[in-house]
């Protein structure tokens, strides 16, 4: 019943009229807060609207592959109301899904801005905000982070240092990729968190429709 349930979850978001979509085979999962990012095996789907425009609509399922349960459902949607050169982009996640093994579930609602200026072609700098709070429980959190993109022929390296209020942690992180042909990407991720030493590493192999 459970990987019933998964698959269909999976089928229906491969089937949203989407204009842009990933799958990604990981050794971890996805979280747009670093330190929270799983070490447990994931596959992580994709799914969304055209990015060129100013109000887009984004889709984003999880499932274990150990236990072909759901790990994350979540939906965004975002509008970019400053959009020259320097880009400023506001979101709201309505809410995000996350799931235990045994389908306990707890809702977020999260809060976002996204600033991004081109230093050159190859360099980006920008900053992402995420405040948000459960719906069923008392969590809350911010996320403040600085970052700068550098991309390179078929290289891409995405570097963040954040502060979380969540523990007081202070964090930095790294995302590099590497384009293998026009489809296929391979990731590698690391999280150090300044505060508790604590690290996180994941490889994934990911599929752009």
């Amino acid at each position: 019943m459970k990987q019933l349930l998964a698959c269909c979850l999976i089928l229906s978001a491969l089937s949203l009229n989407a204009q842009t979509g990933s799958i990604e085979m990981s050794t971890g999962g996805f979280s747009f807060i670093p330190a929270f990012t799983s070490k447990e095996p994931n596959l992580i789907i994709n799914a969304g609207t055209n990015p060129k425009k100013r109000l887009t609509g984004h889709l984003m399922y999880m499932m274990r592959l150990k236990s072909m349960t759901p790990t994350t459902v979540a939906l965004f949607t975002r509008y970019r109301f400053i959009d020259k050169k320097f880009k400023a982009t506001i979101g709201i996640h309505m809410p995000a899904f996350q799931m235990t093994e045994d389908y306990q579930v707890t809702s977020f609602f999260g809060r976002e801005l996204t600033l991004s200026y081109p230093v050159n072609a190859k360099w980006n700098v920008g900053s992402f905000i995420l405040n948000g709070n459960a719906r069923n429980t008392d969590f809350k959190v911010t996320l403040v982070s600085g970052n700068a993109n550098y991309h390179v022929k078929k290289w891409n390296f995405f570097s963040q240092g954040y502060y979380l209020s969540v523990g007081d942690l202070t964090g930095v992180a790294e995302t590099i990729s590497y384009d293998i042909n026009k489809h296929f990407q391979a990731k590698a991720f690391g999280n150090y968190t300044l505060t508790d030493g604590k690290v996180i590493t994941t490889v994934g192999l990911k599929y752009n429709l």
